[in-house]
């Protein structure tokens, strides 16, 4: 249809390819969703702005609207950009991360009992959590200046992809990476990216929550086990568990 329309110079009003394509403005072709409901989240970031400039709270809006980069506050677009990445990166990310922990206890009955019998294992079962699921498995960098990496010359510019999966896999790093060890030490994982600038903001909630969550779980029930399908998001970006049938008797 768009090749036809283009063919015959004729735009029809009811048809596009894509949500965004019908907001002619800088700010929505460069949102990082795509998306009806990126569309949505993104003007609801706005309607927040303008509350909290007209009566600041004590929260994260607030703060994020007061600060200033480079003596230059940040723009309405900047602020919407920043707003829609902290709502939507630190929840389906965390939330997969629990599911890839759980069905792997669940795949791993001894490390399941280590952890129940050991509670002071937890910090290092979430870190072998953390890496085992590696939920987002690449990211794509720009290069700033020339350089070599691993016998590869990289030029200024240039469009790196990370994959985060591949190292968390990497025997030179993690001996026999395939099995899931709670035990694993040091675990120096990249599931939260690496060491610098762009390393995930909410690294220390995501740990705190996956921490809470088999903290409060594990002590309150006697067996665990898959009761259906396990069914995987189909993503090559996001690795993801979407439904995790499981049955548990209760102490």
């Amino acid at each position: 249809m768009d090749k036809g329309d283009a063919l015959i110079g004729n735009a029809d009003p009811e048809f596009t390819t894509h949500p965004v394509d019908l907001a002619d403005t800088d700010a929505y072709r460069l949102m990082p969703f795509r998306s009806p409901a990126g569309i949505e989240l993104f003007n609801y970031a706005g309607r927040q702005a303008d509350l909290r400039r007209a009566a600041p709270r004590d929260d994260l809006i607030s703060r994020l609207l007061n600060p200033k980069i480079d003596g230059e506050p940040l723009s309405d677009h900047e602020f919407k950009n920043f707003f829609t990445l902290l709502v939507a990166a630190g929840n389906d990310t965390t939330r997969y991360t629990m599911a890839a922990g759980l069905e792997a206890l669940i795949a791993h009955p001894d490390q399941l009992e280590w952890l129940r019998s050991t509670p002071e294992l937890m910090d290092s079962a979430v870190e072998e959590m953390l890496r085992w699921g590696t939920v987002t498995m690449h990211f794509r960098r720009t290069a700033v200046q020339d350089a070599e990496v691993a016998g590869s010359r990289v030029r200024a510019g240039d469009k790196i992809v990370l994959f985060y999966i591949a190292a968390d896999y990497d025997e030179r790093q993690f001996p026999d990476p395939h099995r899931f060890d709670i035990h694993r030490t040091p675990n120096d994982h990249v599931a939260f990216g690496l060491k610098s600038p762009h390393k995930c903001l909410g690294e220390h909630l995501a740990r705190l929550e996956i921490k809470v969550l088999f903290e409060e779980w594990l002590p309150r029930i006697s067996s665990l086990e898959l009761a259906g399908e396990v069914r995987r998001l189909r993503s090559n970006f996001i690795s993801g568990i979407k439904h995790l049938p499981v049955r548990v008797s209760w102490v």
